[in-house]
């Protein structure tokens, strides 16, 4: 085997390498680019139910306050009714 084709096969296999690499980069590029897509969707969904469930949460909570509220104000009012009883006798 002469020099000239040992230097062609080199050659020839540097652009196989270049060429698989350039394709190999480009198919990778493409494959993220899918799955980035797709990760944005579920973030968005599991963002949609997050900001439900804090909303729901929330609701809860100012409820909870206001029975709360209601209670100390009975809890409240049945002590000022006691004192005034026991004032009374």
């Amino acid at each position: 085997m002469g020099r000239s084709s040992v230097l062609t096969s080199l050659l020839a296999l540097l652009v196989g390498v270049v060429l698989g690499a350039a394709a190999l980069s480009w198919w990778e590029g493409g494959r993220q680019n899918a799955e980035i897509e797709s990760l944005k969707v579920r973030l968005a969904d599991e963002r949609g139910q997050v900001q439900t469930k804090v909303k729901q949460l929330g609701d809860e909570l100012a409820s909870e306050q206001q029975r709360r509220a209601a209670l100390e104000q009975v809890q409240q009012q049945q002590q000022e009714q006691a004192q005034k009883a026991t004032r009374r006798r």
